[in-house]
């Protein structure tokens, strides 16, 4: 998977909704609020007569395109400029350890980066001596970033053959209105088909499905629990609804869409699509292109 992954849980859906209720409230109302599916900061703070800033600082949010359904907020005063974070200060984090790895003949930067549970930018930015990604020699030792995630061959999955999930793909795929090839070629880009992977950001399986989305897709999409860590098919199941839904969500956009899963519906809504967002998006096209003529993914 292409990470940061940033999102993918905005808090999202029915923001129009959302926010035409949150304006029936008056400025002075009880300075907590219980974040609601499809609300995001940006109509909190309008609703409240605040800044996002204010509210992002009075609970230690770093990032304001990611808060949950459910999450409880204090919400400061309209002229109160010195709210405080909520969150107890940590100390500072120790840098991420790093590991060794000797390149094998047949070793690309994609197998191992999927094999390691990163990406291929991590790998990279690890080793700037490589100036070229497809070009890595046998017996070369590459810096393995913090994050790494060894391949353990005991996983959920493990017995699943790339054939199994080939075809449990389309199987969804095709249960959701959706290009088979499509889905195939996102898992690809996130996973390489692969339930053991699991990113840096918490990112789960074959679809790279974060706790939180699954947990959402589970109840508003699906309508039942789904096991994204120990299933593959819950874990290609919620995948592919979760891009269903995106695709409805962005009036029928594969472009946007995909955009979403990457960097987040909110995020995509309030900053646009970013420069590595639409690498990823033109790179999944790409991996899509390639399994149609050639009836296999890149390797």
């Amino acid at each position: 998977m292409l990470i940061p992954r940033w999102c993918r849980m905005t808090a999202i859906a029915g923001t129009m909704a959302a926010t035409a209720l949150l304006g029936s409230l008056p400025v002075s109302a009880a300075q907590r609020h219980t974040i609601m599916v499809g609300e995001t900061l940006t109509g909190i703070a309008a609703a409240y007569g605040v800044t996002i800033d204010a509210i992002a600082q009075a609970n230690g949010i770093a990032n304001v395109d990611l808060i949950y359904a459910g999450q409880q907020l204090i919400i400061p005063t309209a002229d109160d400029d010195t709210a405080q974070p909520t969150a107890a200060p940590t100390a500072a984090s120790e840098p991420a350890p790093t590991e060794t790895y000797t390149i094998q003949p047949g070793d690309t930067l994609w197998s191992i980066a999927v094999a390691r549970g990163l990406t291929v930018d991590a790998i990279l930015a690890a080793n700037p001596a490589i100036s070229d990604a497809n070009r890595i020699y046998a017996g070369h030792t590459l810096t393995l970033p913090g994050g790494a995630v060894p391949l353990s061959t005991g996983a959920a999955g493990a017995n699943w053959s790339t054939q199994d999930v080939r075809q449990l793909i389309e199987r969804y795929a095709n249960d959701y209105g959706l290009d088979p090839l499509l889905v195939q070629a996102l898992a690809w880009q996130e996973s390489g088909w692969q339930q053991h992977v699991v990113s840096s950001s918490g990112a789960i399986g074959v679809m790279q499905v974060l706790p939180e989305t699954g947990a959402w897709v589970s109840q508003f999409v699906v309508g039942r629990p789904l096991d994204i860590r120990g299933s593959v098919e819950d874990n290609v199941l919620a995948g592919t609804a979760y891009l269903h839904w995106l695709i409805n969500h962005f009036g029928g956009s594969l472009e946007l869409a995909l955009a979403g899963y990457y960097q987040g519906p909110g995020s995509v809504a309030r900053t646009g699509v970013l420069e590595e967002t639409n690498r990823y998006v033109q790179n999944i096209f790409a991996i899509r292109d390639y399994i149609a003529h050639h009836g296999v993914p890149p390797r």
